[in-house]
């Protein structure tokens, strides 16, 4: 029965899988394929260049030295060139120099165009991979770590193309490069063949017995590896909260003891990886000694010359070096097998939201909301909103009120259908937002969440997010309007200061007035905030507050307050509890008729702050 799993240094390759893998992804090799064909053109000049090497040496031992000049077609072609041994040498080394230059010249065109189609066919399936992740929901991402994520979009990827691009050529080349090398060897002469082969089975043998022991040794090196980057990632992450609480000296030692782990892990495998070496160079020493003793024998008794001897002993090295990198192959399609998977993974996973295929464009929206019936449960029994029924007028300002768990964020992630309800609907302008594409849908809303996020573009870029071909005019008078660009303008290139990681050169405040800004210059017709004030000296926030209160500010806008200041300024207050809403008014009147809410408010700013989470059912 066919084997379809074997072990190799790097793992177990098992055939079905591989098979499956390629079948998968082999779409995107179909249009290198003549880049790959012109490869193999390469590789088999190559196979050319390396069987012909070793002649020179003949050459010079069996018709120049021993000044034998007329026994064969050899000895022919060089009288016809040279007629004393000093001038044929002169033609030997030339082609000497040509056959190096020429296997030179194939290699390089080989391995041009290898690595022109591998960077094709990685450029073109992380470009595919990137824009699926970005079709899928924050819920659905959260399900994966991003260092995860970040793995199979670099290094998994560069390990499958081992497997699609480098694997094809590199197998036939391999294969050819063996079957070429022994076919000589037996035209040669049959019997000191034999005699080359004749070890290979204790070659195999320690291979077959030592290679688990090293896929081990090579696996507990990994997993050493990888508890020192991660200690490396949380501690240089949070290198504030180390400092702070003197944990260097702490760190170090744990440090220093997964690193002296490693160094172990490392050791074992070069031991078992040196002892493997020394078991297949004494194999290749013994029947290097038997081809030795026997062709000399040969070459004394006239059976065959110096020169033939010297060509014989160059295959037998020669074909030792495709067979190790053949086996070396096997280990490295073992391991782009597991990326492969990995990615395939990814690929596989359907976006919980997405496009209906009537799904309709929201072109002009007035920015009237809906909520008819809607509750949502993130995963477990308990909802996180019930039964929401509410409707804002377009233009209106709505205050999102209550403790921490009451349901507040929920509302906004499923206006902006990072979920979907779990029953009931959401309209805008009484279109059902399930039946609306998800573009046009978040082309209308401008968000500001409390946990700001930037890029490390420029400034002007950042504001521009949601805007990208907005004219440099209309970004500093949004700056402006938040106060943003009194501390813009100190910056060292002003709005074209590239921002450091997650906009961490900037204070909470100004990195918030960013965000505010980016929202605004949306000109969205319903726009979300949470607590867009968070940061802010009272002084500017008045002067923030009003650049969304304002007259001028036509969008319905929805806000998350954490503070309880100042709330006759809104439409209507939102009270809500529980995951539902418990009261809905103007401030005076639901303070008047709610006791939780006079409650709230009598309470004060730090019963109601709230810290938001994705995926979690807070707020």
């Amino acid at each position: 029965m066919f084997k379809r799993k074997f072990k190799t240094m790097r793992g177990k390759l098992d055939l079905g899988e591989a098979h499956s893998v390629w079948m998968r992804f082999r779409r995107y090799t179909r249009s290198q394929v003549w880049l790959l064909l012109a490869a193999l053109g390469g590789a088999l000049g190559v196979i050319v260049m390396q069987i012909a090497a070793p002649w020179p040496i003949k050459i010079i031992f069996d018709y120049i030295l021993s000044d034998n000049m007329s026994s064969s077609w050899i000895a022919s072609a060089l009288s016809a060139v040279s007629s004393t041994p000093t001038a044929a040498l002169g033609w030997v080394c030339a082609f000497v120099l040509v056959i190096a230059a020429a296997d030179s010249f194939f290699a390089y065109f080989r391995d041009v165009l290898l690595a022109r189609a591998g960077q094709r066919v990685v450029g073109k399936l992380r470009a595919d991979l990137f824009a699926h992740l970005q079709t899928l929901p924050p819920a659905d991402l959260s399900n994966h770590h991003t260092g995860t994520l970040l793995t199979r979009l670099t290094g998994d990827m560069q390990m499958l193309r081992q497997m699609l691009i480098n694997a094809i050529i590199n197998l036939g080349e391999n294969s050819l490069l063996m079957l070429a090398l022994l076919a000589a060897m037996f035209l040669l002469n049959p019997l000191l063949a034999l005699l080359g082969v004749c070890t290979v089975p204790l070659s195999v043998w320690a291979g077959l017995r030592i290679s688990p022991q090293i896929r081990k040794a090579v696996s507990k090196q990994r997993e050493r590896e990888s508890e020192i980057a991660s200690h490396a990632h949380d501690v240089l992450g949070a290198m504030s909260i180390v400092q702070a609480y003197n944990r260097e000296a702490v760190e170090q030692q744990r440090f220093k003891r997964q690193n002296r782990a490693s160094i172990r892990a490392g050791l074992k495998t070069t031991k078992l990886e040196s002892k493997l070496y020394r078991v297949v160079s004494l194999a290749s020493a013994a029947s290097l000694c038997l081809i030795l003793y026997v062709g000399v024998r040969s070459v004394l008794s006239g059976a065959i010359t110096a020169g033939d001897l010297l060509v014989f002993v160059s295959y037998l090295r020669a074909v030792n070096k495709p067979m190790r990198k053949m086996a070396k192959l096997a280990g490295q399609v073992a391991k782009a097998t597991a990326c492969g998977s990995r990615i395939a993974e990814i690929f596989a996973i359907e976006p919980s939201v997405s496009d209906r295929p009537d799904a309709r464009e929201l072109a002009e929206v007035n920015g009237g909301i809906r909520f008819d019936g809607v509750a949502f449960t993130y995963g477990g029994e308990h909802p996180a909103v019930t039964e929401i029924d509410l409707k804002i007028e377009p233009a209106q300002r709505i205050a999102l009120v209550g403790h921490t768990g009451a349901g507040k964020t929920t509302l906004v992630k499923l206006l902006l259908r990072f979920y979907n309800p779990s029953a009931g609907s959401i309209f805008i302008d009484e279109v059902d937002t399930c039946d609306a594409t998800l573009a046009s849908l978040r082309r209308q809303i401008g968000w500001v969440h409390q946990d700001t996020i930037l890029f490390g573009m420029t400034v002007a870029e950042n504001i521009a997010l949601g805007r990208p071909d907005a004219p440099p005019k209309e970004i500093r008078l949004v700056a402006k309007q938040v106060l943003a660009a009194e501390f813009i303008e100190k910056l060292p290139k002003g709005y074209n200061t590239v921002l450091g990681e997650a906009g961490q050169t900037l204070s909470g405040g100004q990195r918030q007035r960013i965000a505010l800004a980016r929202a605004l210059l949306r000109h969205p017709s319903i726009l979300l905030l949470d607590e867009p004030a968070t940061g802010l000296d009272e002084q500017t926030r008045r002067t923030v507050e009003n650049a969304w209160m304002s007259e001028e500010n036509r969008a319905t806008t929805i806000v998350i307050c954490h503070r309880l200041a100042d709330m006759d300024r809104f439409h209507k207050v939102v009270m809500m509890a529980g995951g539902r809403i418990i009261g809905v008014g103007p401030h005076k009147e639901l303070l008047a008729s709610s006791a939780d809410y006079a409650s709230l408010v009598a309470a004060g700013d730090d019963r109601a702050v709230l810290t938001p989470g994705w995926g979690v059912a807070a707020s």
